[in-house]
């Protein structure tokens, strides 16, 4: 069996998978590991190894053979040479200005799994982001629109914008440059500060003596606690009016909302929602956003010659 290992490589965990020559997820299964991402430089990349044997322990039986490898990063990041730039933000900084490709192809073959890897090996490196953008219009509910822009809330406001099934970044594109929306002047600082975990939780500490954090205040909303469904409500109107500029310049059909966040859009949604219908955007909430990633990823590496 031919396949590609991909990396969906957050913060706090991994999620990682093998598709098939196809696009197919094997098994349909993306398993979720440990980051590792304040370890040293040997334990981040040992485990990225790790993960690798972890899930072609699954494809014993098939004899697998690895086309390529691709790896989703959020930035700062040198995705042509893969080289990460993050630091001071408590995550990878002991990886910063690695050769990832270098590093971890020879980490692999000197690993017990190393003669499942095709040589050379080819590595493609995205933003997190526009991964997900490139396998929501190929694969996903996006992929009967033209024009459209995607938002995941998450650390911070990740962005995208796609034109046809292409990535547009450029300014005479009607997109911020690079597609990024996240260091835009907003309220008393950025857009960043506000569309954003941290952003949902500060407005959360305005309600609560003591806040709950994500994942029990959206089970709070669901329980129809009122503050918790007024702190949604909050956020809500700070989301839409974040957005407002980049949809009225843009002009998408359709406007994709991932990450976890996007789960709770039931409770936060109403004015944007109200907003996109007099604009007539199509509002689509990602079924999967880590399976999208992964599936951007193989849709970019597909496409990469083996000499490069």
């Amino acid at each position: 069996m031919n396949c590609y290992l991909m990396y969906d490589v957050g913060g706090t965990s991994i999620k990682a998978g093998l598709l098939t020559e196809q696009g197919n997820l094997f098994k349909d299964q993306i398993s979720s590991f440990d980051s590792k991402a304040k370890g040293s430089k040997s334990e981040i990349l040992h485990n990225f190894v790790h993960i690798a044997n972890e899930l072609l322990l699954q494809t014993e039986s098939c004899s697998p053979k690895i086309l390529g490898v691709g790896m989703a990063f959020p930035g700062p990041f040198d995705y042509e040479r893969g080289i990460s730039y993050m630091t001071g933000i408590d995550k990878y900084d002991a990886i910063y200005g690695c050769q990832i490709r270098e590093e971890l192809t020879s980490l692999l073959r000197q690993s017990s799994i190393g003669h499942v890897f095709q040589t050379p090996l080819p590595f493609v490196f995205l933003n997190d982001i526009e991964a997900f953008a490139i396998g929501e219009c190929n694969y996903g509910k996006a992929s009967m629109y033209q024009r459209v822009m995607y938002l995941c809330i998450g650390t911070g406001a990740g962005s995208a914008f796609t034109i046809g099934k292409q990535i547009a970044k450029k300014e005479s594109e009607q997109v911020p440059e690079n597609g990024w929306i996240y260091n835009y002047p907003f309220k008393e600082s950025i857009l960043d500060d506000y569309v954003s975990v941290r952003g949902l939780r500060k407005i959360t500490e305005e309600y609560f003596t003591s806040p709950p954090d994500g994942l029990a205040l959206s089970q709070m909303a669901h329980g129809a606690h009122p503050l918790a469904l007024a702190v949604f409500q909050s956020f809500g109107e700070t989301v839409c009016l974040g957005m407002k500029p980049f949809l009225e310049h843009f002009q998408p059909n359709a406007f994709v909302l991932g990450g976890q966040i996007s789960k709770s859009f039931s409770f936060f949604g109403k004015e944007l929602t109200e907003y996109c219908k007099e604009k007539n955007i199509t509002i689509l909430l990602s079924e999967d956003t880590s399976q999208r990633i992964l599936q951007g990823l193989y849709k970019q590496i597909t496409g990469i010659s083996l000499e490069s």
